[in-house]
């Protein structure tokens, strides 16, 4: 199951996270606590004015134009994902604002993927789905799929993004990690934690970690530089 939520989620979460932790405030905090407290109490919901027609356009990325049958599935995603994180949903507009953020940046990264020659098929695709659903019982799956109101084929074409994104990280960003920062880290976790296994059992999980975070920061640097000199038109 942990394998299915990596791939769905990895960069919706990667921008909601980056983007709530900067815009942080003190009294905008306390204001979260008291939100996060009443939401827990209601449930989730969608309407049906929350989504796009699905040949709607909602944004234009150096000529490309993305709909709303893309569109909807991230909001989906992105909307559920802020509610598990006690993140304010109320706030409409921001969502779809988010949402079409993370559709553009989703676009930029296929793009460059296309020019350096990185591509996954449908192929790639249908061999990760037959592991997920391995790994995962059929009601695990299931429930997966109607948390974030996808259909197989929706989980699949998502899917297809989500490989290109991380076939893209591990060919274009390389990160070395020494044996100082591995240490740094670990003594980091062990004044958290005194229940923490010895260095050698947990070195390869910290320098995953640690490749893990160098990648990312690449990553969004390198989406940065994408979004300046591309040409990105919202029209939703």
């Amino acid at each position: 199951m942990k394998r299915i939520l990596i791939l769905l989620t990895a960069l919706t979460i990667a921008i909601i996270l980056s983007a709530c932790n900067n815009d942080k405030s003190a009294e905008e905090s306390k204001n979260k606590e008291a939100n996060t407290s009443e939401q827990k109490q209601e449930e989730l919901e969608f309407t049906e004015e929350e989504k796009v027609e699905d040949d709607t356009s909602v944004a234009v990325v150096n000529g490309e134009e993305i709909k709303g049958e893309d569109y909807n599935p991230i909001y989906t995603q992105v909307k559920t994902t802020m509610y598990q994180y006690g993140q304010d949903v109320s706030d409409l507009p921001s969502i779809q604002n988010q949402t079409v953020d993370i559709l553009i940046e989703q676009a930029l990264i296929k793009q460059d993927a296309e020019k350096a020659g990185i591509k996954v098929t449908e192929e790639d695709a249908q061999k990760e789905l037959a592991k997920i659903k391995e790994e995962s019982n059929e009601e695990e799956f299931a429930a997966l799929l109607e948390q974030y109101q996808m259909t197989e084929e929706e989980f699949e074409k998502q899917l297809m993004d989500d490989l290109t994104t991380i076939k893209y990280v591990d060919e274009q960003f390389k990160a070395e990690v020494t044996d100082k920062e591995v240490k740094e880290y670990y003594d980091q976790l062990k004044e958290q934690n005194q229940e923490v296994g010895k260095l050698e059992e947990v070195e390869d999980k910290i320098k995953e970690v640690l490749v893990n975070e160098k990648q990312s920061q690449q990553l969004r640097a390198k989406v940065d530089e994408l979004k300046e000199n591309a040409e990105v038109e919202k029209t939703l």
